[in-house]
């Protein structure tokens, strides 16, 4: 398991440009509102393009918090 911040998508794309590497990459990207999520359109066409080596799971956490 490999845990990358803002690094993550990089070395995720390198492993599957890499013909010679078959390793299947699953990416957990967490956010707080839907509409905040970086690079979507990438993270998606990556998966349709690379379908069943590339998975992305979002998990967001729609409340709003408010500061003390």
């Amino acid at each position: 398991m490999e845990a990358c911040g803002a690094r993550g998508l990089e070395l995720a794309r390198v492993m599957l440009e890499n013909p010679k590497d078959m390793t299947n990459v699953h990416l957990i990207y967490a956010n707080v509102p839907y509409e905040d999520i970086l690079l979507k359109e990438e993270l998606d066409s990556l998966v349709a393009k690379y379908p069943g080596r590339f998975k992305v799971y979002y998990v967001l956490n729609q409340r709003r918090f408010i500061g003390i």
